[in-house]
């Protein structure tokens, strides 16, 4: 066999050889790093305020993802109140060793939701979720956009088709991006609230501003209260673009501009239009809903229709001094978001 003839026959194989030992040392090197780095997270913060325990993780994924399966793992959050949990049964963890930045979260079976109320008290909901899928996607400064997709919810409050939260970074805008969605919602008789069991589905469009307070915060640099109250002292607002809400009896949409006073609380208003109010008084009247001032949204809404009958409702719900009012009917207090 001619030389020329053997180079053409090996050549290929060597370079194919060569390429893969290549791609096999990356793999290695990055499975080994990420590796230590989890070591070095379990049990510490990852962020200040957040913490992740597991014990144990099983990486795989040769020879282009890194697929990271852990066991009892829980993620805590440090909160004004106390701390929050949240404990999966199963979580995995997907990358491309090529190619973008980009984490893909898989969570399924038993979870536990754990946090303290502002009065102090613990709370614990338990729940079941068919799939459980996230994505992350980082640049050069942080975390650039999350997605959260969530199939099939399960637990003793209320259960939901599906439940969905996107928010992306708009860097022309210098805002965020936020769209928060949620389909068939059920809630048991017990945390039903006076406008209904049942909403058929809801919708959330808005844009929040000053998206440079949030910096520090996507690179996993500052507590998230302490990022939020950036954005509250630099004017921060969040801007909604659309808020759809349909009950079993009851349609509405609206729209408005929200931010935070000195005390944390929600300032603003959002301007609604709502349908269908017929049944909803029939209800009301059925269940002998409490009337008059700081009884509810339901009662001021109640208030508002009775001389409507069931034409289309303007209302405006306004948020001031720790106060909702609905026109100009106190009917609710709020807590400081922090």
């Amino acid at each position: 066999m001619k030389y020329s003839s053997r180079f053409f026959l090996y050549a290929p194989l060597g370079l194919f050889l060569t390429l893969f030992l290549g791609v096999g040392v990356h793999w290695w090197l990055a499975a080994s790093t990420l590796s230590t780095q989890l070591e070095a997270m379990n049990g510490r913060d990852i962020a200040p305020g957040v913490t992740i325990r597991f014990s144990s993780r099983t990486i795989s994924g040769f020879p282009f993802t890194l697929d990271t399966e852990f066991r009892n793992m829980s993620f805590q959050i440090d909160t004004p109140h106390g701390p929050a949990e949240w404990r999966p049964q199963e979580f995995a963890m997907h990358a491309l060793t090529y190619g973008r930045a980009e984490t893909i979260f898989e969570a399924a079976g038993r979870q536990e939701l754990r946090w303290t109320r502002d009065d102090g008290s613990k709370r614990t909901l338990v729940f079941d979720v068919g799939a459980l899928h996230a994505s992350a996607i980082d640049d050069h400064t942080g975390l650039a956009r999350f997605d959260l997709d969530l199939v099939g919810f399960g637990s003793k409050a209320f259960t939901a088709k599906r439940l969905q939260f996107h928010i992306r970074r708009n860097l022309p805008r210098a805002s965020f991006d936020l769209v928060v969605s949620a389909d068939d919602v059920r809630f048991s008789a017990k945390d039903s609230s006076n406008l209904g069991n049942r909403i058929v589905t809801a919708r959330f469009e808005g844009v929040i501003s000053q998206a440079k307070s949030f910096d520090a915060l996507r690179a996993g640099a500052e507590r998230w209260t302490d990022a939020v109250e950036h954005w509250r002292k630099a004017d921060g607002t969040l801007h909604v673009d659309s808020l759809w809400l349909k009950w079993s009896e009851m349609t509405t949409g609206g729209q408005g501009t929200l931010s935070l006073d000195n005390a944390h609380c929600p300032l603003g208003a959002l301007n609604f239009k709502i349908t269908g109010m017929a049944d909803f008084q029939k209800r009301a009247a059925e269940q002998h809903l409490a009337r008059g001032p700081m009884a509810g949204l339901a009662s001021a809404l109640l208030d508002r229709v009775t001389a409507k009958g069931d034409r289309p409702v303007d209302v405006v719900l306004r948020f001031m001094n720790g106060v909702v009012t609905l026109n100009s009917e106190p009917a609710d207090t709020l807590a400081p978001l922090y």
